[in-house]
């Protein structure tokens, strides 16, 4: 493996998508391009893109830039973007739709933007700020994704007494007491949810990747939206969430894991990376195994004429040591790239290749 540290302070680097052709690579003197996202700031802060110089050995010659942009139609706050994928020359992002480690959730992570891969190069060359199209949902995708839990009478894991507190209960009491306009769409048989991976699929559907909940056996979850493209149109638009899938041969109920990372290498092939959590949140005070699983690499096809259910994967790779693995790309020559937060300290970005 080669290494190399990539400063974003004081932010916490989440995800990795690549980002950018062959001409706006060539013309920047660059190979790779790996876009990420930073969970502490507000959307239009968190945009930066890792490049790589060409013909530097794969160790060395990279830069994290941070992208100058703007959120338009501005309606509310955002924070905490966890999740990023390309489609069709747009950068999406996703917040967490989940709330501090204490809870309860918070409405400013509850949202998807877009941002033109074009605006993304013309900002970070000193031009014009790139302009970030959000969607504030407002709860609206956390009321989909258990609406879809219910239709697909998946058993999850248990949220536990200190889990439902802090994130179901101070909720809706905190929606019904300051009157908000979200108020109803956080329910009482509901699970938190945490979104940490973005894709899509072949035909176009989003694809998340959660970090919880987890099945009752501790295996990661995927759930489908399927009108991305509605939440950008129409503000008032309610999320579709439909096929729920579930990986049965990572995680069992002494070692859950969760997802942190999503790539797709091509047409409904994905790699993805995950464990259920890091210690010291709400979540593990209710269930400690979630803090033994290490992260591992994983890579599965999701079928067409399925809509959810049961999904074998392929282990690539187990990193022993390693919990804080939050973004994975492969490439056509069969090398895979993670971005790392080794310690949990803010000031440390890693980027770990491996040249097979």
């Amino acid at each position: 493996m080669e290494e190399a540290d990539l400063h974003l302070e004081p932010n916490e680097a989440s995800d990795l998508t690549p980002v950018f052709g062959p001409p706006v690579l060539a013309e920047r003197d660059w190979d790779l391009a790996f876009a990420t996202v930073l969970d502490e700031a507000p959307v239009e802060k968190a945009i930066a893109v890792l490049v790589h110089e060409a013909g530097a050995s794969i160790g060395q010659g990279w830069q994290a830039l941070r992208v100058a942009a703007k959120a338009s139609r501005r309606k509310g706050a955002t924070q905490d973007a966890e999740a990023c994928a390309t489609l069709d020359g747009r950068l999406y992002i996703v917040g967490s739709q989940f709330g501090s480690k204490e809870g309860p959730l918070e409405p400013a992570r509850s949202f998807i933007a877009r941002v033109r891969e074009e605006d993304v190069a013309e900002a970070i060359a000193g031009g014009s700020r790139a302009a970030v199209n959000v969607a504030w949902l407002q709860f609206r995708l956390h009321r989909a994704v258990n609406d879809a839990f219910a239709a697909a009478a998946i058993e999850l894991i248990e949220p536990g007494p200190r889990t439902r507190e802090a994130y179901i209960d101070a909720t809706i009491r905190r929606g019904a007491h300051d009157e908000k306009t979200w108020s109803g769409e956080v329910r009482s048989g509901d699970h938190p949810i945490n979104v940490e991976a973005v894709s899509f699929r072949g035909d176009g559907r989003m694809l998340l990747g959660l970090r919880y909940p987890v099945t009752a056996e501790g295996q990661p979850l995927l759930v489908e939206l399927s009108n991305a493209e509605d939440v950008f149109a129409d503000r008032d638009a309610d999320p579709d969430c439909s096929a729920v899938w579930h990986l049965d041969n990572i995680g069992n109920r002494q070692e859950p894991v969760g997802l942190r990372a999503l790539h797709a290498d091509g047409p409904d092939r994905f790699h993805s990376v995950g464990n259920l959590d890091s210690a010291g949140t709400t979540i593990l005070a209710d269930h400690p195994e979630g803090g033994r699983a290490n992260s591992t690499h994983v890579r599965f096809s999701l079928p067409l004429a399925a809509a959810g259910g049961a999904v074998r994967c392929e282990t690539v790779r187990r990193f022993e040591d390693i919990k804080r693995v939050e973004g994975v790309v492969t490439d056509d020559n069969g090398n895979s790239y993670y971005v790392i937060d080794r310690d949990g300290h803010v000031a440390l970005r890693t980027l770990l290749v491996d040249q097979v």
